[in-house]
């Protein structure tokens, strides 16, 4: 689908009303911060406590898993973190991609009446026609553990370097307002916070990319290469190799893409 001019959507003004009224019907979130422009909503999320939440109209010097660059999405994306109290962040990771990736669905399907099908990619990649849309980047620190989300929403290009792997929902036919993106992913969160270690392992499989697939992964002993058997949140991504079945752990381990920056 070709891409289409993105809704401006609603002033920044008026998101902390709105986000409040949101997170007023949810159980895990107990206040939100609305900043128009921060270097990162994780770093800021670290004076915070649990149940709090910060969005930034602008996030500036984003990261991604293990030291990467998120690019700079001006106003066109969301960034959204969220502090939690959990142990587990292995599980976590996995809850809150479901819950952004149905956010995006259900928010495309209330706008357009149809909805791209929204893949996750292990460990954290949003994925929509084969094409990372946003992804997810889980840090834990002496207050909380904070979930990070990061959503293009209304860019009609990237770099170069980016733009044979990288989408937006705009770029996917889809023009949505940011607002009513972020307020519908912290409704599907709260849900998938309160969800079995079962229910969430049932729906990442039904939307995992990888299972099936020979890929190549990045790990501190070297490259390892295989057939994706399947996704085990406590035990990582498991492979099998020439060497036999191997567990790759996802704090340590990502799927190889040259000069991967976002």
């Amino acid at each position: 689908m070709s891409g289409v001019r993105a809704t401006c959507g609603r002033p920044l003004a008026q998101w902390p009303d709105l986000l409040e009224a949101t997170i007023a019907r949810c159980a895990n979130w107990r206040a939100v911060t609305v900043l128009r422009e921060t270097a990162s909503t994780q770093d800021h999320a670290r004076s915070l406590d649990v149940g709090d939440v910060v969005i930034a109209g602008r996030q500036t010097a984003g990261r991604g898993r293990l030291g990467r660059a998120w690019i700079d999405t001006a106003e066109d994306g969301i960034a959204i973190s969220a502090n939690v109290a959990t142990n587990s962040p292995e599980w976590i990771s996995l809850a809150a991609a479901i819950a952004a990736a149905q956010a995006i669905e259900d928010l495309c399907r209330r706008v357009t009446g149809g909805a791209p099908a929204v893949c996750l990619k292990w460990p954290n990649d949003l994925m929509i026609a084969h094409k990372k849309v946003g992804g997810i980047l889980v840090e834990r620190h002496d207050r909380a553990m904070t979930i990070g989300m990061g959503i293009n929403c209304t860019q009609q290009a990237f770099p170069a370097e980016l733009s044979s792997r990288a989408t937006s929902l705009a770029l996917q036919g889809f023009a949505v307002d940011r607002l009513d993106l972020a307020r519908i992913l912290l409704e599907r969160l709260d849900f998938w916070m309160s969800a079995t270690e079962d229910s969430i392992a049932s729906e990442y499989a039904t939307r995992d990319s990888l299972v099936g697939t020979r890929t190549l992964f990045r790990t501190p002993s070297g490259m390892v290469d295989g057939v994706v058997l399947r996704v085990d949140p406590s035990r990582g991504i498991i492979v099998r190799t020439s060497r036999g079945d191997q567990n790759l752990l996802a704090a340590t381990t990502s799927v190889f893409v040259p000069e991967d920056r976002m």
